[in-house]
């Protein structure tokens, strides 16, 4: 029995392959990579018309849909095979040129014409049977209506699973603005079914057509229509001169023409007439456009997508990015492009990038481990006005600019992502730091080469004999390089300090100030050489001990008796004071020695 479901008269009920969606998947994750790292370098360049033909492509992988246009010249009986495929007399036809806009059909629970026009805002909604309104000459002459596209939404199963199957104004018609339309939409073509007919086959505009069609899609499907108006003998001569033709001009078997009478394919399915069905040619290019869509389709969509990206690059520069050559970013970028494009028409999964940067490379954006601008500027005078340990705030500046540096370095640099993968990432508590600083963006795009790199560990570790088995984790204070540079903060600041209370007006200031937290008053006297400077250090750290227990039970006596305004700045910060100088500032706080977890 013939149904009127592409998918129903050829079984193409979805059957689970995980290993493949994985491939895919990863391979489609590899080529957003890639593109978003060639829109950010024509971002920083000022190249906006790039940056958002970039921004295009990767709205078409994340919509992750496959464009299956029929094209042709006009009179061919594009929307007729349409029709046919579907099952269904919705595209409108008839004798002059009708089609005048793009109608795009794609999958939706419930029949629905969902027209875009130029100018509006909105989109807007109207019954299915008013298509024809919007898209002849009849109802919508040389396109007045300014339509951009008219939307079918049908809950056809075969359109499911991201496929548009797109019908377009025919070329070379008088209608000059229908051929302008179909060529301004062939960079967004994945796969093409180009039809031609019996009647008049390949003329000179659909050869001329055909030629500008393989400069943007790699995958198309030649259809001879009207097959019924010729008698068999009629019919052999044409298909084979056809072929003959496509062969010398695109390199094609025969078995990728397919002849088929669209009128007799519909009036059988609609009959549900299996033997007119077979024989109106309709059945073997609907099983062709079958094994393709569930075989080849994706891999087709990402080709589609890398020659979107790589045509980009060589019209932008007059060809000289496709140098092999050529070095910098655009050429790396270039490289990488070409060579998911080789494992996309393959087969093959994508192969991963080193996860470990070049020894003589580093992250270009982050800042360097050692010694950065926050502890080298360092004002001893000024860090002891604060109400809390100055050790902890250069430290803290230190880590903050670090961490500012090192997200954007994730969001948008190979290197600082390849280097974090190989490094683990950082401890817990700094790894919850730079999730606060990070948007959910900047954490989707700089961190998957870290959890595929861990992945791929557990993945090994799942093989290994129990006894070689060893576990990832994340790094523990002394792996972790945040925590690094923090150690590089103190290592810098203490001294400093040290030798500044020796002095007169460096024990001035310290006597002024809060002085340090407990940490760091340890790390302080160890460096202190003189035993009177050690005594001047311990005896002033009692003192803001003691004024800080007065000042919390003041501030608390204060507070239960409903006298609120009596309170001074000492008594309101001083539990905050009392805490930072316990256990040291919130954004320094680590367990470097023992790399404790709760």
């Amino acid at each position: 029995m013939v149904g009127t479901d592409l998918a129903k008269p050829l079984g193409l009920e979805p059957v689970p392959d995980t290993a493949a969606l994985k491939r895919y998947t990863r391979a489609k994750q590899a080529v957003a990579r890639g593109v978003r790292r060639l829109k950010r370098l024509y971002a920083e360049s000022g190249d906006t018309r790039c940056s958002e033909a970039c921004q295009d492509l990767i709205v078409r992988l994340a919509e992750d849909r496959f464009t299956l246009a029929v094209l042709g010249q006009f009179k061919r009986g594009k929307s007729s095979l349409i029709n046919a495929v579907i099952g269904r007399d919705l595209l409108p036809t008839g004798v002059l040129p009708l089609t005048s806009a793009i109608t795009v059909l794609r999958y939706g629970p419930q029949e629905r014409l969902v027209v875009h026009r130029e100018g509006f805002t909105f989109p807007e909604e109207a019954p299915v049977w008013r298509l024809a309104e919007y898209v002849t000459e009849k109802g919508n002459p040389a396109n007045r209506k300014k339509v951009k596209e008219a939307c079918l939404e049908l809950p056809l199963a075969f359109l499911r699973r991201g496929l548009e199957f797109v019908d377009t104004p025919g070329v070379g018609s008088a209608i000059e603005a229908n051929t302008a339309t179909t060529y301004a939409f062939l960079p967004r073509c994945d796969a093409v079914l180009f039809v031609t007919s019996v009647d008049t086959p390949l003329t000179k505009i659909e050869i001329d057509f055909l030629g500008r069609i393989r400069e943007h899609v790699r995958k198309v499907f030649f259809v001879v229509n009207k097959t019924d108006l010729l008698e068999d003998g009629e019919r052999d001569d044409v298909l084979r001169f056809v072929v003959k033709t496509l062969s010398g001009l695109t390199g094609q078997e025969a078995s990728r023409v397919f002849p088929i009478s669209c009128r007799r394919g519909l009036a059988a399915k609609i009959a549900c007439d299996a033997g007119a069905y077979t024989a109106s040619g309709l059945k073997g290019l609907e099983e062709a456009l079958a094994a393709f869509l569930s075989r080849e389709k994706a891999a087709t969509f990402l080709v589609s997508i890398l020659d979107g990206a790589l045509r980009l690059m060589a019209e932008e520069s007059g060809g000289q990015v496709c140098d092999d050559n050529a070095e910098g970013p655009l050429a790396t970028v270039k490289k990488r492009l070409r060579q998911l494009r080789a494992e996309a028409l393959e087969g093959a999964p994508p192969q991963d990038e080193p996860v470990a940067p070049p020894a003589d490379s580093a992250p270009t954006q982050v800042l360097p481990e050692s010694a950065p601008a926050a502890i080298q500027e360092i004002d001893l005078v000024r860090d002891l006005q604060t109400r809390g340990c100055p050790v902890c705030q250069c430290a803290g500046r230190a880590v903050t600019d670090f961490f500012v540096h090192w997200q954007y370095a994730l969001s948008s640099d190979e290197t600082a992502q390849n280097a974090f993968a190989a490094e683990g990432g950082f401890c817990p508590l700094h790894a919850w730091q730079l999730v606060a600083l990070s948007s959910p963006h900047g954490i989707s795009t700089g961190w998957p080469r870290l959890v595929e790199h861990l992945a791929s560990q557990v993945s090994r570790a799942a093989h290994l004999p129990a006894t070689g088995r060893v576990l990832p984790n994340v790094p523990r204070g002394r792996d972790c390089r945040a925590c690094r540079l923090l150690r590089e903060a103190e290592k810098t600041y203490i001294p400093r300090l040290a030798d500044f209370v020796q002095s007169g007006e460096g024990r001035r200031a310290y006597a002024r100030s809060q002085g340090v937290c407990l940490r760091h008053l340890a790390l302080l006297v160890e460096a202190t050489g003189s035993e009177d400077a050690v005594q001047f250090l311990l005896a002033e750290a009692a003192r803001h001990f003691e004024e800080a227990a007065e000042d919390m039970q003041d501030f608390a006596t204060k507070w239960e008796a409903l006298r609120r305004t009596l309170h001074n700045r000492d008594e309101e910060d001083a539990y905050l004071r009392a805490v930072v100088h316990l256990v040291g500032e919130k954004r320094v706080c680590a367990p470097w020695d023992t790399d404790g977890y709760i």
